[in-house]
């Protein structure tokens, strides 16, 4: 490496080296790769696999079962201004447990397969010359492990996806550079879903990772995120002082006059913009991060968007397709939410572990809120106890809270799913770890999946949470369907104040078969069952699951404690159970199910249609599901669209068609009109769609003149 000034702070514009794409791979089935030089820069590995991270070997055919030790390798080259940056690798993530090495220098590890992290690799990356990283990879499933092994017959049941399974990057920037950003917006809310101003406080770490001291000021200013202008009046600025090594932490603070509020429905986005500079004006790290403006508040059971009192749904779907395994691909990605939208999902708890960053985004853009979670599922008291465990959940907790901070649409944290909080050790790790997530997070509240709510919910660890989360599986696995009601009324009863979210509802066709009576033993009113020698794919299967939707939600809309309700699940995903519960198969085509869910969680119902003599036009009504006490979902509607299309009988020719924009509906609130077009040519159909303002479509009918109902 050439020899450089690093007695002074020169700066350094700051840019990302993607490092993901080609890398080489290779399985260490007996551990010696370290031993045999597999981390060192020079070594030969051209007769490794080619694959393209972000990547498992899970999807590979020859090492699909395959856990234990595996390596990734590749080069890249570094320019040489780097030779006066600040560099930072990060790993978005990897699957399990990650040792990694620069140039044949190990940097460390990181436990845990859902969170970023990243070493300073400053003085170790070489400017000028090829550079070599290595990662060995471990995803031997363990007891002692988050996500853990149960018992020697039971494990975590979803994929066990080794791998690089996110991007890989490389930041460079000058050695004073803004280390982290927090963002809190409190709007002063005057109306349903209207602010006259908000305060927005930045907390920002700036670290001068130089010999030399910083002297020199840090600015902000707050922009409008789709068009890049400054929000008017909102610039800020503060001096600086910071020691060589150090790191110093400033709260600056702004007020928006009539801030857009953050939404499903209008996911307003402003953008942050920090600017440090030196004393000389010289420019040394600009950073950003998107951020939104919007209220959840919990109170009297009721769940409040933006001083909204709303009931919302959704599904959570696992990261997971055939062809990509966990290290999906944005397409994969972007394609599954897509479709869940068009499910009008606007609430999830996305799964048992933390999301992409894209996934986060892309709820921030598009409207989804999240209750992000961290995998300590099923955890026995054992485990629950155990302090290098609870190390481990809070690590991952720690983690997890800083990537998601400024997200808008995380709106509140889980600490794990279906662990055994009825022991004493369950309720030491719920206070401790809902504690935790308080001090990190003041600002949102933390709950936890339970699965033991069935009964006696009092001697249950729910009682330390913010908020309830129920798995529940009333018909199967809990018991008989009819036992559903009762529980959540007992629930409600000893936590009249907490609002209740069911966090998961579904049906698994073969439920019975590793925990249950025998089929020949179950009363069809009283369970949900198909017969032993039915496929789990099969419609049998899904007329069962369509029949759970009708009912269960039914009874969660008679419940107005209940503020939400989260389907399980939106695909079938690759597990060791070989469950089967989704709307869609692991290739995405749609079962009834999908149809059916889509009209159990639409706001809109389209009441009628009539046509008009002449076949020159017809009245439409429909009306906002509500009142919020009898109805689920239940939300005001603004800004919604009824789109609609005169087409031939064969749908091949669009005869005429327009669009009318509804008047804002409050929940329960009615709306009927008019619509006007030429006497269409030959027979037709009308379709109808109601839009939202998100540009997702709620629900699609398509009425025949001649027909009573729609088709």
């Amino acid at each position: 490496m050439s020899a450089v000034d690093r007695d002074s702070l020169v700066p350094v514009e700051p840019f990302v080296i993607p490092l993901s794409g080609e890398w080489r791979f290779a399985i260490d089935p007996d551990g010696g790769g370290e031993a045999e030089g597999w981390a060192e820069s020079g070594f030969d590995d051209s007769s490794w696999s080619v694959v393209e991270i972000p990547h498992t070997w899970g999807v590979m055919e020859e090492h699909s079962r395959y856990d234990g030790l595996a390596w990734y390798r590749r080069t890249f080259q570094l320019s040489g201004e780097a030779a006066e940056a600040h560099l930072q690798l990060r790993f978005e993530a990897v699957f399990y447990l990650a040792r990694v090495w620069l140039n044949g220098e190990y940097l460390g590890e990181h436990e845990g397969g859902y969170t970023p992290f990243e070493f300073d690799v400053s003085g170790i990356a070489m400017p000028g010359e090829e550079n070599a990283i290595a990662v060995q990879v471990d995803n031997e499933r363990s007891p002692d492990r988050i996500p853990a092994v149960l018992s020697p017959e039971w494990s975590f049941d979803w994929w066990n996806y080794g791998g690089i399974v996110r991007d890989v990057a490389l930041q460079v920037s000058s050695r004073a550079y803004i280390a982290d950003q927090r963002i809190v917006a409190r709007p002063n809310i005057v109306a349903w879903d209207e602010a006259d101003t908000a305060q927005v406080s930045i907390t920002v770490v700036v670290e001068n990772a130089a010999p030399s001291p910083l002297q020199g000021t840090l600015s902000g200013e707050i922009l409008e995120d789709a068009t890049g202008l400054p929000v008017p009046d909102v610039s800020v600025i503060s001096p600086l002082s910071v020691a060589p090594g150090e790191s110093v932490e400033l709260e600056l603070r702004a007020e928006i006059e009539r801030p857009n509020l953050w939404h499903f429905d209008h996911p307003h986005l402003y953008r942050w913009s920090a600017t440090l500079r030196d004393t000389d004006g010289q420019l040394l790290h600009v950073d950003e991060t998107t951020f939104g403006i919007r209220s959840v508040e919990l109170r009297e059971a009721e769940l409040y968007l933006n001083g909204e009192p709303v009931r919302l749904v959704g599904l959570t779907r696992h990261a997971d397709s055939p062809e990509h395994g966990l290290a999906e691909t944005v397409t994969v990605m972007a394609a599954d939410y897509d479709d869940m939208k068009r499910l009008n999902m606007v609430f999830s708890r996305p799964v048992h572990y933390p999301q992409s960053e894209f996934i986060l985004d892309y709820c921030d853009r598009n409207g989804i809120l999240l209750i992000p979670e961290v995998p300590s599922w099923q955890l026995n008291d054992r485990q629950l106890a155990d302090a290098d465990m609870r190390g481990l959940a809070r690590q991952q907790l720690i983690e997890m809270i800083a990537a998601d901070y400024n997200h808008p649409s995380v709106w509140a944290w889980s600490v794990g799913n279906e662990f055994d909080s009825r022991s004493p050790a369950g309720h030491d790790y719920v206070q401790d770890l809902v504690s935790l997530a308080h001090e990190l997070d003041p600002t949102r509240p933390v709950g936890f999946a339970s699965n033991r709510l069935d009964s006696r919910p009092s001697i249950e660890a729910s009682s330390l949470a913010d908020f309830i989360l129920m798995n529940q599986y009333f018909g199967t696995w809990v018991g008989p369907k009819g036992g559903l009601g009762d529980a959540l009324d007992e629930i409600h009863a000893t936590w009249p104040e907490k609002v209740v979210i069911i966090s998961e509802f579904g049906f698994e066709p073969h439920w019975n078969r590793r925990w249950g009576p025998p089929t020949s033993q179950l009363d069809p009113s009283q369970y949900y069952y198909i017969a032993e020698d039915a496929a789990p794919d099969s419609d049998e299967a899904d007329e069962q699951r369509r029949q759970v939707i009708v009912e269960q939600m039914e009874v969660f809309r008679s419940k107005p404690f209940i503020a939400g309700a989260i389907f399980w699940t939106y695909q079938d995903y690759r597990t060791p159970s070989d469950f089967v519960m989704g709307v869609v198969d692991p290739e995405r085509n749609r079962r009834g199910s999908w149809e059916l869910l889509r009209e159990e969680y639409s706001p809109v119902v389209v009441d009628g249609v009539s046509f008009l003599p002449a076949a020159e036009g017809a009245s439409v009504s429909l009306h906002a599901r509500g009142p919020v006490e009898q109805e689920l979902p239940a939300y005001t509607l603004r800004e919604y669209t009824l789109a609609w299309s005169v087409l031939s009988v064969d749908g091949e020719e669009v005869f005429s068609q327009g669009e009318i924009l509804l008047p804002t509906l409050a929940p329960g609130q009615a709306w009927s009109g008019d619509l006007e077009w030429p006497a269409p040519p030959a027979d037709y159909v009308l379709r109808l769609t109601v839009i939202r303002p998100t540009g997702f479509s709620v629900i699609e009918r398509i009425y025949n003149p001649w027909s009573a109902n729609p088709e």
